[in-house]
């Protein structure tokens, strides 16, 4: 083994820089033929920071976190210890030892920790998880058996809202390969010291039985906590916020015109800010603008006159407009949180005619009114009448959806461009609602016979001309074409078979369009099965 290897040279640089990137090794530890390394760290009273990384100044090990009991001058004579010392130090990482008999838990991060930054584990606890304010995510911390990474902007935080320091330690220890090396006993090298830092590698010629020269690298680092002003927690957590400007209207040579959507900026009807744009200024967007959201059901909700993100933040909005999306100009600075205001910008397009009569009766005149666009029309109805339908009979002609299926539904949408994926995507997530969660089980069991490989189209159509239904003829064709249009079109891909397969089933080129008249006969067929049950699906 050559000098240079005995000196540990690469471990020591990378400990010195720990704490000043983006990630922290907050516990690691490397296990070898000829060398054992570990680094790990515990939490200082601020108070010692002058003293911990003095030579002779003794600091907890990994092992010595554990409750316990300590003499004292009690009544019983023992002290509680919470962390098993009495100055303070506490651990940031646990390992649990179960001397093998046990398989090996992952290190844990201390409890504290993932509740001051209210971070969710993963299934596997290999990754801690920040949901933050405006839906976004970012990976805290990541740990596995050898090792306890995280994210060093969140453990500064953390020390500035406790104000402790943290202690970083290495200790590691690289045995020569040849074991009658000639080495220099002894400190190799002064100490490498600085402010936050101390470094030291000697040599040994006998570490427990091992006859060969042996470099020890002894290092402690500290991280002193910021001022509570940088604990990322409230009072401390609402930075100044930016506001963006959108286009609200055009001057007389066709350019934009554009305003802040700051609240504080804009007029309303009590007198402030007189001449500026009114907080009720509509604001116009492409259709478009919701794709993203649509793609993420698992995090974004739309409803009718609504997007919303889980419990963190929703935005009022116009989606019952045939053409565009309109908002408030007012709601886009109040609602919308700033990291998604960059994202509307780029679909923001200059007013062209009026928001929906659904916004004008709801905004300004303060009545009640259902949507107008196809597809909210067909999802309210189709909520009520499995509701309804179910608490009349005790069961639902449309299956709740099975696991992974659960955002067919919310996805289902006029189409947002006039493009085949969209018109595809749409006819599937129809057939799914409609056709694939007919209740075959239940319609069965209203029927005097079993028909052997029946499907559940032909098993409705016997039901519903068994109870006299007398809109049979028109709803099955319907559901029929929609079932066709499915398979077909899943087949038939590209080419000229997918122009054939269109012109057969007579589907519109406009694919908005054709789409728009499907979930309107899909919401009549649900109008027309409740009214013939008597039920009443104009309320809910």
């Amino acid at each position: 083994m050559g000098f240079e290897a005995l000196q540990q040279r690469d471990l020591r640089e990378a400990f010195e820089y720990e704490g000043e990137q983006a990630w922290t090794v907050l516990y690691e530890t490397r296990r070898g033929e000829d060398a054992i390394a570990v680094q790990f760290c515990v939490l200082a009273p601020r108070q010692l920071n002058s003293e911990v990384l003095g030579e002779d100044f003794w600091l907890p090990d990994l092992d010595d976190s554990a409750p316990g009991l300590a003499k004292s001058g009690t009544q019983d004579g023992f002290e509680y210890l919470r962390f098993g010392d009495d100055r303070g130090f506490e651990p940031l990482v646990i390992v649990q030892n179960h001397h093998g008999l046990r398989p090996r838990m992952l290190p844990q991060l201390s409890e504290e920790f993932r509740l001051y930054h209210n971070l969710w584990v993963n299934d596997s606890g290999a990754e801690l998880i920040k949901v933050r304010a405006d839906g976004s995510e970012e990976v805290v911390a990541e740990i596995s058996a050898l090792r306890v990474l995280v994210r060093t902007k969140y453990l500064l935080q953390f020390l500035a809202g406790k104000q402790m320091d943290l202690v970083l330690r290495v200790s590691s220890v690289l045995y020569a390969d040849d074991p009658d090396e000639a080495a220099t006993l002894g400190e190799i090298a002064p100490p490498n010291t600085r402010g936050d830092m101390r470094l030291s590698i000697y040599v040994s010629g006998d570490v427990k039985g091992r006859r060969r020269p042996s470099s020890h690298l002894l290092g402690r680092k500290l991280l002193a906590a910021p001022p509570r002003e940088k604990s990322g927690i409230w009072p401390f957590d609402n930075p100044p916020e930016n506001y963006h400007d959108f286009v609200i209207d055009e001057d007389r040579d066709g350019e934009p015109v554009r305003h802040t959507c700051d609240p504080n900026q804009l007029a309303n009807y009590f007198g402030k800010n007189v001449g500026a744009p009114h907080y009720l200024t509509p604001v116009h967007f492409s259709r478009d603008v919701l794709l993203r959201y649509y793609e993420q059901t698992e995090k974004y909700s739309i409803e009718d006159g609504r997007l919303r993100c889980g419990s963190l933040w929703a935005l009022p909005l116009d989606n019952n407009h045939p053409k565009y999306v309109v908002v408030f100009l007012g709601d886009l600075g109040r609602d919308l949180p700033e990291s998604e205001r960059p994202y509307w910008q780029t679909f923001n397009i200059v007013p062209d005619g009026a928001p929906s009569p659904t916004l004008v009766r709801r905004a300004f005149r303060g009545e009640p009114a259902d949507p107008e666009a196809p597809d909210l029309r067909f999802k309210l109805a189709y909520n009520r009448f499995n509701g309804k339908w179910r608490k009349k009979f005790g069961w639902t002609l449309f299956r709740e959806p099975d696991h992974g299926d659960e955002h067919v539904l919310q996805r289902l949408r006029v189409p947002l461009t006039n493009s085949q994926p969209e018109f595809e995507a749409q006819v599937m997530g129809l057939a799914q609602v409609l056709v694939d969660a007919l209740n075959e089980k239940a319609i069965q069991k209203k029927l005097p016979t079993r028909i052997k490989d029946e499907k559940g189209i032909s098993k409705l159509e016997r039901w519903l001309q068994q109870e006299d239904y007398p809109s049979a003829e028109r709803d099955i064709a319907f559901l029929r074409r929609l079932q066709r249009l499915r398979s077909k079109l899943t087949a038939h891909r590209k080419g000229s078979d997918y122009e054939t397969v269109l012109a057969d089933e007579n589907v519109q080129s406009d694919a908005i369009q054709e789409v728009s008249r499907m979930l309107h006969d899909a919401e009549r067929l649900l109008y027309s099965l409740a009214s013939h049950a008597a039920i009443d699906l104009r309320t809910v």
